[in-house]
C-alpha cells in the first residue's frame, strides 16, 4: 500500500495539519485522479474549484462526452 499525504506546518493553521490516504499501489490513472480529487476536497477546496481544475472525475463521463461531441460533429450540429 502507498500513502498520499498532505502536511502543513503553518503555525496559524486552525484546520487539519495532516491528511493521509492509504491507497493501493496499482491504481490506474483514473483511480489516481479520483484520489487527487478527494484530497483536494479534504484540503478544503470547493467542488466548483475542483471540477474546474480536474474536469470529469470518472472516465465514463469523459467517454460519454466524447461520444456526444463526435455524434454532433458527424451530424453537422457541433458548435
Amino acid at each position: 500500500m502507498a500513502k498520499f499525504i498532505f502536511i502543513t506546518t503553518e503555525e496559524e493553521n486552525r484546520e487539519a495539519s495532516k491528511i493521509e490516504f492509504t491507497i493501493p499501489d496499482d491504481l490506474d490513472i483514473w483511480e489516481y485522479k479520483r484520489v487527487c480529487i478527494r484530497m483536494a476536497g479534504a484540503m478544503g477546496y470547493t467542488n466548483l474549484s475542483v471540477k474546474k481544475a480536474f474536469g470529469h472525475e470518472y472516465k465514463r463521463e469523459s467517454d460519454y462526452e466524447l461520444t456526444q461531441n463526435l455524434q454532433a460533429l458527424y451530424s453537422g450540429s457541433y458548435a
